[in-house]
Formats: C-alpha cells, structure tokens, sequence
C-alpha cells in the first residue's frame, strides 16, 4: 500500500475547498480514499466527512444539532471527534458506527484488492457519525476527526440561522446517477452552480440518488459529486463538507415491487432486501430532523427473509427508520415540512393528514413550505397521472403554506398561484395504481407575475427534478399549448416550464420577501419571480 500512497501523493488528487480546512486523506480511486501510512493503518474511507442537519427540529437557542458522517470499508478503527467555536475543539462528539451489507461494488474495483491491502469481509461497510449537539444559533462550528490517534480531517459548518435573519437555499432533485457522458455532465454542473451560489442549505427534493437508493449506490454517484474535492462544473463541488443537506424519500428509494400486504398478490413500491441488501440508504446514510411521526400508516414497505440483515439495516438506521420519512424543522423565517410521497402513502389517511395539520399549526413562522417528491400540479407527460398528493392541498391552503416543492418530473416547473378543490379522490386511495387522477375546480392567481404583482392567491408549486437525471419534455419548454390537458378542464395553472437543460433552483427569504430563481447548467437564469406578503 505504501507505495501505492507515494506515488498517488505526488500528484495533486485533492485541492482542499468547501468546508475541510485539513484533510489527510488521499484519493485511491473513484470515490475511495486512503488515510495516512502509520503504524495502526485506517480503513479505505468510501465517503469522506460530509455534513448533515441532525435532529433538531425546531430553533432553540443552545439547543442545534449539526452531524459529521463518514464510512470506511469493514475493518476496525477508532475515531474521535471534538467540536466549538472558534478552533477550541473543546467538546467532544460521541461516535455511533452500524454495518451495512455491500449490495454492489463500492468501486470500480474491490477494495481488498489493493496490492498491499489487508484482507478483509468485503461484504460489509461500516457508517459512522458524530453528533454535534447543545448548538448555539447562527455560529461557525470547527470540527476536527481522528482515526486511530491521528488527525485525518478538520473542518468547519453553521448552524441554522435563527428568526429574523435573512436566509439563502438551493432546491434541486433527481440528481445523482451512472447515465452522464462526456457531453452531459448536468449533476455535476448542477452541484457546482449550487456550490457557487453559496447556500445556507441543500433541499433535495428526492431521488438523491439513482436508481435505487442503494448504498453502494451513495458512495460511487452521490459523494464523489456533492463532496468532490474541488468546484468544477465537469467534476461537482465539496457541499457536503459544510452545508447541511435535507431530503425526502422518493420512488427510487423503493424501486422494487413488493406485496401490500403479507400472502398478497397486489405490489406496490417498497424496498426489497432480498434482491439489494443495502438498500434503504436514506435511513442510514441521512441524518435529519426525527419528529416525524414513530408509527405510520402507511410505512415503508420491506421484503426481507434474512432477519439478521434486517436487524443490522435497523440498527444501523436507529430512530431515524420510520420516523424520517416525515418530518419538519425551521431555518430563519421559514418552517419545512416534508412528507413521502411514495406510491404506498395514502394521504387520504386521516392520521396522516391531521399529524400535517397539527404540524403547519403550530408553527409562528412567517413563511411554509412544503416539500414532497410527487408533484401534484406537473404537466409533462411522464407523470402526469400520479395526482394523489393533490387531495392535501385543501389542508395546505386552510393552514397557509406559500410555496411547495417537488421533484420526479424531470424538469422545472412553476405554477401559478392556486387554489384547488378535488371532486373525486377515489383513485389517490389506489396504492398499487399509477393512474391516481385526482380531478377538481381549480381558482388560479392570474394576477400575480411576480414583478409587479407579488402577493399571491393562492400556492405556488414548483417542480425542481432537473438535478441530473435525463430530462423529460424538451419540448415542451416555452410551449404553453402542450402544457394543457382535458382531465384538468385545460385550465392553464403553469406558468413556466424549462426542460431545455438541467437546472436548479436557488431560493432566497429576507423578511415578508421571497426571490425564486432557476439557473440551468450553463449558469443561466431562466426564470425569476419575487414573492411577498401583504
């Protein structure tokens, strides 16, 4: 290994940037990194330290919560990590490490392959995390890492700002995949104009990562993009290394087709453990809010006949499974809600819809959000029939959600301002359909356009899935004719779709004022709206 290392740290594989001030670790290979030659040798780290929000939820002042999050290859190492402001690094995190099973390579090559490398169970990847607790509002938090005794990694991250203070995120979804070329680099381009925009925060709008939210698939497409070590629009940027990213699950978390039911022959979506052991990597590769309800009715669907590789996903997941599959949290003068989505969930169901009420009312900030990865009002023809999310908008309405995010389609689309009143929620119950149209009487804002009239009537939907993944409809970007269908009576409730490439959307909140704008890959804006309050 040694010369290996040598040879490798000759060249320069690693420009320190985003949030890690120091960094020991050295590229290998795609997405693995070797620590430094000593007498105790680390493991092969297949993500390096990354940043994630925690589980705090609501702004209390000394009471934030930010996560380190690593993971190596299966071999036994210690780790410690110190945190405070400034660079005291007087408080220490306690480290949690679970296994996952390896469903398919973490690398375009095995890992104990490596001349020189120890051999090991290379059927198991090790997930490590720090809590960084008792957090003060609004303040730089330095962290550093030690494995084995010593440094491999410092770096710095902010907690959440509190009320009153003006607030900067980027929205994007259906990123990271295997389906770029040489001529298509959108994930990485979309990465790096996030990265430039310098955010507080990522909201991922789902489907992080493709195509089924494996782990393995998180370690070779989603880190070597969101915590690259250098901002390239070819290559991606190091966000994870100090910007909190939140996220939602998404269809392709649960790609596979399992019974509803045990004995039944009707499928829905669910993750089946059987045929990708390491799926689910939403549970344990995510660290978010865990206020979301601990009991659902409609949980995520699992297919798994080895109870042993059940326990360890559970384990390793801890009270984030089934909890983070709804959640909320605050940032400055805005309250997040995000909800799943998927094709098992019901939001017909009462109890889910009064935990949503009980959620948007309790809550004194200025601005709501809401964020799930179906859209409910998308006019591109992929899917269009998966409306069942539309019979929550009578409750969004009454507890005053401004704005709601999705992605799934992928392409960027923005309503109108509106108001909806479903006739029919018959098919939003059918779990194992696609065709779950919701029709209704839509009231639409033709006021508003953002410039000179800027208080809406109504909720604004935007459809931001055009992180990476292929894009649908090119053809329908400024064509306003195809963006009419007879199930919805032709009424014109979108106001703008870009599909031509991909794009992102950076959103910034100051006060009763909102600007929305989207950036394709080239760093062009191709829409602006300004949203205020009466």
């Amino acid at each position: 290994m040694r010369c290996i290392l040598d040879q490798i740290t000759r060249r320069k594989f690693l420009q320190i940037a985003g949030g890690i001030t120091f960094l020991s670790l050295t590229p290998v290979g795609k997405g693995v990194f070797a620590g430094p030659t000593t007498e105790r040798p680390l493991p092969l780290f297949t993500a390096i330290p990354y940043i994630q929000p925690g589980s705090a939820s609501l702004l209390t002042e000394g009471q934030d919560t930010l996560v380190i999050a690593w993971q190596t290859q299966n071999l036994p190492a210690s780790f410690e990590v110190y945190y405070g402001l400034g660079k005291k690094f007087d408080h220490s995190a306690p480290v949690v490490v679970g296994e996952r099973t390896v469903g398919g390579p973490a690398t375009p090559f095995a890992l104990g392959q490596l001349p020189g490398a120890t051999p090991l169970d290379e059927t198991k990847r090790l997930s490590y995390s720090a809590s960084l607790s008792g957090l003060q509002l609004g303040k730089t938090y330095h962290y550093r890492v030690i494995g084995n005794g010593e440094v491999i990694a410092e770096g710095y991250a902010t907690s959440r700002k509190p009320r009153g203070t003006a607030v900067r995120f980027v929205a994007l979804g259906d990123n990271s995949c295997d389906d770029v070329k040489a001529a298509d680099l959108g994930d990485r381009a979309v990465a790096y104009y996030a990265y430039q925009s310098h955010p507080d925060f990522i909201m991922n709008t789902g489907d992080n990562v493709y195509e089924s939210g494996l782990d393995s698939e998180y370690s070779r497409y989603f880190f070597p993009v969101y915590n690259a070590g250098t901002a390239d629009p070819k290559v991606g940027a190091p966000l994870l290394r100090s910007i909190p990213l939140y996220t939602v699950m998404a269809n392709h978390d649960v790609s596979d087709k399992v019974p509803v039911a045990a004995g039944s022959t009707t499928t829905t979506a669910g993750a089946d453990f059987n045929k990708k052991p390491d799926s689910l990597a939403y549970y344990t590769a995510m660290y978010m809010p865990s206020n979301g309800p601990s009991t659902l009715t409609s949980p995520t669907p699992i297919v798994c006949d080895d109870s042993a590789l059940l326990a360890q996903f559970k384990d390793c997941a801890g009270s984030r499974f089934p909890s983070m599959a709804n959640y909320s949290f605050d940032y400055g003068d805005i309250h997040f809600l995000c909800i799943d989505s998927n094709e098992y969930v019901d939001p017909t169901d009462q109890a889910l819809q009064s935990w949503i009420a009980q959620d948007l009312t309790s809550t004194e900030a200025t601005w709501k959000f809401v964020v799930y990865h179906h859209p409910a009002f998308n006019v591109g023809g992929e899917h269009y029939l998966e409306q069942h999310m539309r019979v929550l908008s009578p409750l969004l309405e009454v507890n005053g959600v401004d704005l709601v995010l999705h992605g799934h389609e992928h392409t960027y689309q923005r309503t109108q301002p509106l108001k909806f009143v479903p006739t029919d929620i018959t098919r939003a119950s059918m779990i194992s359909s696609k065709n779950r149209t919701v029709p209704g009487v839509f009231t639409v804002d033709r006021d508003f356009d953002g410039v000179t009239k800027t208080v809406p009537n109504g909720i604004i939907y935007i459809t931001t899935g055009a992180g990476g993944k292929e894009l649908y409809d090119p053809g329908y970007t400024d064509a306003p004719s195809k963006w009419l269908h007879p199930e919805d009576n032709n009424v014109a409730y979108v106001a703008k779709f870009y599909s031509a490439l991909h794009s992102l959307t950076l959103i910034e909140v100051d006060g009763n004022t909102v600007t929305l704008k989207q950036q394709n890959e080239n760093g062009d804006i191709v829409d602006q709206v300004t949203i205020t309050k009466a």
